[in-house]
C-alpha cells in the first residue's frame, strides 16, 4: 500500500502477490539447504513437568483445523482465494485516515512556519512515510504467505502433522499465523484483527485472541533465510534411505548378508529368494546406524556412552529441533521442548542432553530408518512367531553348535536315531534338531 493510494488496486495487489510468491518460493529453497540457526543458551536440560511441546502441538493442530474449515467455507463462498480484504478494509481505512490527516497538519504547520519544533515534525513525517512503505511492503508478502499456510495445512490434513512440508510447530506460534490468514480471508474473520501505532511500527493485533504482529520484524523475516513464517516439517527420507542403503547394499545396490540374508539352500539370485532380518541383526544394524562412540578426551580411548550418530549427525544438528518437536511420539519425546542451543560434547551439561534427547533422537531415526526401507525384508521383530517357524530361530543357523563334542553328539544321536545313520550326515551340513535348535556338523 502506498502512501498516495492507501487502498491500492486489485490489480496492483496481484502483481506484488506474484513478486512475493516467487520470494516465498526462493526463501523455501533456502530453508530446505541451510541449517537453523541456534538462537538462545540452553537454561534446563530437562524441563520436567512443563508440557510447552504439547501445547505447541495442539495449538498448530487446531490452527491447521481452522485454515482448512475457513478455506472450504471461502471457496464455497467465492469460488477461490481472493485479494480482497473485505471485513478488514474499514479498520485499515480508519487507521490510515488518521495517520495521514496526521501527517496534513504536521506538513501545513512545517509549510507555515507554525511548528514550534521544526526538527521534530519532520521526524514524525518520516516516521509517517515509513509506517505506510512498511504497511505497504508487507500485504502483498501476507497474501502469499497466507496461500503458503494453505497449502501446508492441507497437506497436515492428508498426511498429518509432523508429515513433511507441513508448518512445524518450530515456526511462527499459531496466533500470529491466524492473523495472516484472517487478513487474506477476504470474509468477516479480518474483522478480528486492529492496527495500532507502537514502538515506530504498526502493530495488527487480534481482538479475538490477543495474538500481536509486528509489521516491521515480519518484513524483516519474510528476507530471512530462516523465515519463521513459512517454517516447514523437512523431508527426511532420502536421507534415512542413504543410510540405510550404506549398511545394507554393495556398491551395486545390491542386498549383502551382514545384516540380512538368505534362508539356507535358496539361490540369492531367484525371484523367490527372501531375505531375512534376525532381531540380533536389526538390533546390530540400529546400533551401527548410530555411529560409532565418541573418543574420551581424556583417556583418547572411545567413550563406550555418547554415540556420533554416524550419517544422522549432520541431520540432527540441522534439524534436530525439528525432528524431536514435529516428528517424534509424545511417548519419546515426553512433552519436553527441544534445547535452542544443544551443548557441546565434554562440557558438564551433554551428559543429561544425550541420554534426554540425542541418543532418543538417533534411536527414532535409525528404528524408521528400518521400518521404511526393510519393506522387502522378513523382520522377526515385526512377526516372531511366525518369523521362528519359517526360518527359525534368530541367526543361530548359520553358526557352528557351541556344545562340547559329547552333547553335540548326543543330540545328534538322537536326532538320527542311530550312529549309521550320523555318520552319513556331511561335515558342514545343517540340521534341524528336536528343539528347534539348527546345528552344523562339525568336521
Amino acid at each position: 500500500m502506498s502512501y498516495k493510494d492507501p487502498q491500492q488496486t486489485g490489480q496492483k495487489v496481484a502483481e506484488s502477490a506474484m513478486r512475493s510468491v516467487k520470494e516465498r518460493n526462493t526463501i523455501q529453497q533456502q530453508n530446505a539447504q541451510a541449517p537453523s540457526e541456534l538462537e538462545t543458551n540452553l537454561k534446563s536440560v530437562v524441563q520436567g513437568g512443563i508440557n510447552m511441546l504439547q501445547a505447541k502441538k495442539n495449538a498448530m493442530r487446531k490452527f491447521n483445523k481452522a485454515v482448512l474449515k475457513e478455506e472450504n467455507k471461502l471457496y464455497e463462498k467465492v469460488g477461490g482465494f481472493t485479494t480482497s480484504y473485505a471485513g478488514y478494509d474499514a479498520k485499515a481505512e480508519v487507521f490510515f485516515g488518521d495517520l495521514i490527516s496526521n501527517y496534513s497538519t504536521i506538513k501545513t504547520h512545517l509549510d507555515n512556519g507554525t511548528m514550534k519544533d521544526a526538527q521534530l515534525g519532520k521526524r514524525d513525517l518520516a516516521s509517517i512515510k515509513n509506517l505506510i512503505d512498511d504497511y505497504g511492503k508487507a500485504i502483498p508478502k501476507v497474501l502469499a504467505t497466507a496461500q503458503a499456510i494453505t497449502e501446508a495445512a492441507d497437506v497436515a490434513g492428508k498426511n498429518g502433522m509432523g508429515a513433511a512440508n507441513t508448518l512445524s510447530v518450530t515456526g511462527a506460534p499459531p496466533g500470529q499465523l491466524a492473523i495472516l490468514k484472517k487478513i487474506a480471508s477476504g470474509g468477516a474473520s479480518g474483522q478480528d484483527i486492529d492496527l495500532i501505532h507502537e514502538g515506530g511500527t504498526i502493530i495488527l493485533v487480534d481482538n479475538k485472541t490477543g495474538a500481536r504482529l509486528n509489521i516491521k520484524e515480519f518484513n524483516a523475516a519474510m528476507e530471512d533465510k530462516n523465515n519463521p513464517y513459512l517454517r516447514y516439517v523437512p523431508d527426511l527420507s532420502k536421507g534415512m534411505t542413504n543410510n540405510y542403503n550404506a549398511f545394507t547394499k554393495n556398491h551395486k545396490d545390491e542386498m549383502i548378508d551382514t545384516y540380512t540374508k538368505v534362508q539356507d539352500g535358496v539361490d540369492p539370485n531367484s525371484p523367490e529368494a527372501v531375505r531375512t532380518m534376525s532381531i540380533d541383526q536389526e538390533n546390530d544394524l540400529k546400533s551401527a546406524m548410530m555411529g560409532a562412540y565418541r573418543m574420551d578426551w581424556k583417556s583418547g580411548k572411545p567413550s563406550k556412552e555418547f554415540r556420533t550418530g554416524g550419517g544422522f549427525e549432520k541431520m540432527i544438528g540441522q534439524y534436530g529441533e525439528s525432528i524431536w518437536e514435529d516428528k517424534m511420539p509424545n511417548s519419546l519425546t515426553k512433552g519436553l521442548e527441544y534445547p535452542m542451543e544443544p551443548p557441546m560434547y565434554g562440557t558438564q551439561a551433554y551428559k543429561a542432553y544425550y541420554e534426554t534427547y540425542y541418543e532418543p533422537i538417533l534411536d527414532y531415526l535409525a528404528t524408521m530408518s528400518i521400518n521404511n526401507n526393510a519393506v522387502d525384508v522378513q523382520r522377526q521383530s515385526q512377526n516372531p512367531d511366525a518369523w521362528e517357524e519359517k526360518y527359525g530361530s534368530g541367526t543361530s543357523f548359520d553358526k557352528t553348535y557351541k556344545g562340547t563334542a559329547e552333547e553335540y553328539d548326543r543330540k545328534m544321536d538322537d536326532f538320527l536315531g542311530d550312529e549309521q545313520r550320523l555318520s552319513k550326515v556331511k561335515p558342514g551340513e545343517v540340521i534341524t534338531l528336536p528343539d528347534g535348535r539348527k546345528i552344523r556338523k562339525k568336521s
